[in-house]
Order: C-alpha cells, then sequence, then structure tokens
C-alpha cells in the first residue's frame, strides 16, 4: 500500500502510512476532548465566554495548539454547536425515533431532553446560546437558527407522526403545537436551572399531560 501526499513526489511504505493514521487519529480524539470540554463550558458560560484561551485552560493544552484546531474564537464557538447538535442528535433524537409513535414518543424525547440537559453543568447549550445570540448577528447566531429550526421542524414532524397513529385528532395546528412543546421546555430549563425549583419535574410532566390533551 503506498499514498501520495499532495504535493509530494515521494511514495510512503506501510510503516509511514501507519504513523500518518496514527497521528490523524490521534489528532480527532484530541479536538472531540476539546469539544467535549468546550460544550460543557458553553452550558455553563455561554458561547462567549468560551475562548481558545479559556479552554487551553480548561484543558491543560496551549493556546497554540488549540489555534491550529480552530484558528479563531468564532470558529471554536460554530464548531462547538456542530458538536453539541450531533451529540443531541444521538442522544435525544435518534432514541425517540425508536420509541412507538405518537405520545410515548413525544414523552422519550421530552425525557430524553431533561437527561440531555442534566448531563451538562449549566443545562441545555442551545437554551443559553439562544439568549446570548439572539440579537448578535453573525456566523454562530445563524448556525444557532439552523439548528433550531432544525429542531422546531422535529417537533412538528413528531405532531404529525402523532396524528398518523390516532394519539392527536385530525387538522390540529402541528406548528403550533411545536411553539407550546418548545415553551414547555424553556419553562423547564428556567425553574430547574435558575430557580431551582425541587418541583420542576413534577410541574413539567402536569404541564405536559395539559399540553397533550388539547391535541387529542
Amino acid at each position: 500500500m503506498s499514498i501520495r501526499l499532495a504535493g509530494q513526489k515521494k511514495r510512503l511504505d506501510k510503516t509511514n502510512v501507519r504513523a500518518i493514521l496514527y497521528v490523524m487519529t490521534k489528532g480527532k480524539e484530541t479536538k472531540k476532548v476539546i469539544l467535549e470540554a468546550g460544550l460543557d463550558m458553553a452550558s455553563q458560560l455561554g458561547l462567549e465566554g468560551v475562548s481558545i484561551g479559556a479552554l487551553a485552560k480548561e484543558t491543560d493544552m496551549s493556546k497554540s495548539g488549540l489555534f491550529a484546531h480552530f484558528q479563531s474564537k468564532e470558529n471554536l464557538q460554530i464548531e462547538i454547536l456542530d458538536y453539541a447538535a450531533r451529540v443531541f442528535s444521538e442522544d435525544v433524537i435518534i432514541p425517540a425515533l425508536a420509541t412507538e409513535g405518537g405520545i410515548p414518543r413525544i414523552k422519550a424525547l421530552i425525557n430524553n431532553w431533561i437527561k440531555w440537559g442534566d448531563n451538562l453543568t449549566g443545562g441545555c447549550i442551545f437554551v443559553t446560546a439562544s439568549t446570548d445570540y439572539s440579537d448578535r448577528p453573525g456566523k454562530v447566531r445563524e448556525c444557532l437558527i439552523k439548528q433550531q429550526e432544525d429542531w422546531i421542524d422535529c417537533l412538528r414532524r413528531i405532531a404529525e407522526s402523532a396524528i398518523k397513529v390516532g394519539d392527536f385528532r385530525e387538522g390540529i395546528d402541528c406548528e403550533q403545537f411545536a411553539f407550546d412543546l418548545y415553551s414547555l421546555l424553556l419553562g423547564f430549563h428556567l425553574y430547574d436551572k435558575l430557580l431551582d425549583d425541587t418541583e420542576t419535574r413534577k410541574r413539567q410532566e402536569i404541564a405536559l399531560e395539559r399540553l397533550l390533551a388539547n391535541y387529542k
């Protein structure tokens, strides 16, 4: 086996190929560790509180090493959001879609979302980032808007699936359902993370049952 590197005529033997692949793999692993730390930091401090310098200190890495991965604070913030979206899909959306359609799927989605927030020190990063970037134009805000539009669309499609299985009545406004459910999640985040209300989970369950009853 041989590999020709761009701009080089020299062909590499198997030993060199393995060495290159090892370095590439280690680089990906290092970047994942950085993004995991950045995700948790952003959940606490907001995306604006995450910088290459702050993250270098948190991960005990050099600023130059982190800069080589991301080149700028903006790129770092966008990559943290992209990483968060991948984890969110794996931990929240995909397991819920594997659940029975209709109301069981909606409840699974909510439970997964709560667990997702609990696994982050400061709760859901998308909620905190939405506050930071609600009126701040730029690429980070554009990335965040696209992610939240996808999430809202997911909520709308789950409502449509609930109609198909007969859990929701025909003719409901699925966009309104997405709005109502999203509002419930935002309320949960406020009561749980800011107010530290010990009754938050109970209140959420009552609110969800009332919401679902409105669409049956």
